[in-house]
């Protein structure tokens, strides 16, 4: 019997040699590397000798650029843009989206019920990245509502209405949407408790751990990870206990230096990127995703790889000293520290290190102590001194729809 790895060489070998026999990007832009990579792969670390796919070059390649199929095999074409405006674009057969919607069906098994109703509170209007769960949660029997984030047709104010008068167990939302509409349900005079959520479905918006258990808190929910894109469907599965595993049968993952190209040592929050192994419209070679993850450790006995999640490249913070540390670093340190509240917005303000947190505290008691205590807590991490300074909650959640999908920044909350 073959082991794990020695199957998944066997994949990777045949989707490279699909991918470069059927991609009209591949076939091009990897001409010069076919035979290497076509070649025996006697390890996985093989794959290392071969370029990267960058998001420039997928946005560069148009909206089928990258298909392996011809058009009448396309069941699916889904796009979404990243927030530099560049445009992600996959097809899929019908096979392709069955594997993805089978995957995440397992996954959720063990976190819903055939009496449940879920609110799918993410933008799928036009992107793939959330019909797998649609799909899995259907077939499990859950009712599902649609209720996406950027539709005109239902805006927040429709959605919680709706929550109001059928009362979901399960909400799929991004840890800043579920905030809000907690908020936006207390405001109409609602008791968000009674109204019914069970499970709280993360799908992306990656956060620190410390504020995914205080939104969860705000409902009196569990928490339940996924991970995927409109390009990588079902790529990151939650196991029993809700944390995030690698969906190992239809993706290989790697964790690179984001400012280079080697592998980060083990533990070490680093760039993700993904090879699809079963793909059939969109195969897709070692892409740089763009997303920061970490190795981490899981309490369940499930044998794929566990992943936290730190959010983007591009929220980096790097300290005068030169130490780069991510977002959700810094927000797991801020927000540990009692009487924080939901969110630690961090950046440099006239080369001072600055963060603005929102407290359980009034603002004109004990606020400024919670203050000086995040400073230390963020000092003792970074080795800089810091500047923090508190602001109301609304204050933060009104610019989360200010920032629309980036993550906040201080910009954000002087617009206020």
């Amino acid at each position: 019997m073959r082991t794990a790895t020695e199957q998944t060489l066997d994949r990777l070998g045949a989707q490279l040699e699909y991918a470069l026999s059927r991609s009209p990007y591949y076939r091009r832009a990897w001409r010069a590397h076919r035979t290497s990579a076509l070649a025996d792969l006697g390890d996985l670390a093989d794959l290392r000798t071969l370029p990267f796919t960058t998001t420039d070059q997928i946005d560069a390649a148009g909206p089928l650029g990258l298909s392996a199929v011809p058009p009448t095999r396309i069941a699916r074409y889904a796009e979404s843009r990243d927030v530099r405006g560049r445009t992600l674009g996959a097809a899929a057969t019908a096979a392709d989206l069955g594997r993805a919607s089978a995957a995440m069906e397992e996954a959720l098994r063990a976190h819903v019920r055939p009496d449940d109703l879920a609110f799918v509170a993410v933008p799928y209007e036009l992107s793939g990245g959330a019909h797998d769960m649609d799909r899995a949660l259907s077939a499990l029997g859950v009712g599902v509502v649609g209720v996406g984030a950027l539709s005109a047709v239902c805006p927040p104010a429709r959605t919680v209405s709706l929550m109001a008068r059928l009362h979901p167990s399960v909400l799929v939302a991004t840890p800043d949407r579920a905030a809000r509409t907690h908020h936006e349900l207390a405001v109409a005079g609602h008791d968000p408790r009674t109204v019914g959520p069970r499970t709280l479905l993360h799908v992306g918006g990656a956060c620190a751990p410390a504020r995914a258990a205080k939104v969860a808190a705000l409902w009196g929910t569990s928490t339940v990870w996924a991970y995927g894109s409109t390009l990588t469907p079902a790529a990151g599965l939650p196991c029993a206990l809700g944390g995030l595993h690698l969906n190992d049968a239809q993706y290989l993952a790697e964790v690179v230096d984001p400012d280079g190209a080697d592998p980060v040592p083990a533990g070490h929050p680093g760039e993700l990127v993904l090879t699809t192994l079963t793909a059939e419209a969109t195969p897709l070679l070692r892409w740089r995703t763009g997303d920061l993850v970490r190795s981490a450790r899981c309490g369940c006995d499930d044998p794929r790889p566990s992943l936290e999640q730190h959010g983007r490249v591009e929220d980096r913070w790097r300290s005068p000293t030169g130490r780069t540390l991510t977002a959700v670093e810094l927000e797991q340190a801020a927000l540990t520290v009692p009487g924080t509240g939901l969110y630690c917005v961090t950046g440099t303000v006239d080369g001072q290190p600055t963060a603005r947190i929102d407290t359980t505290a009034r603002l004109d008691t004990t606020a400024p102590d919670v203050c000086h205590e995040v400073a230390e807590a963020l000092r003792q991490l970074t080795g800089a001194a810091w500047r923090v300074t508190a602001a109301d909650r609304r204050t933060f959640l009104d610019a989360t729809v200010r920032a629309g999908r980036r993550r906040l920044d201080l910009r954000d909350l002087e617009a206020e």
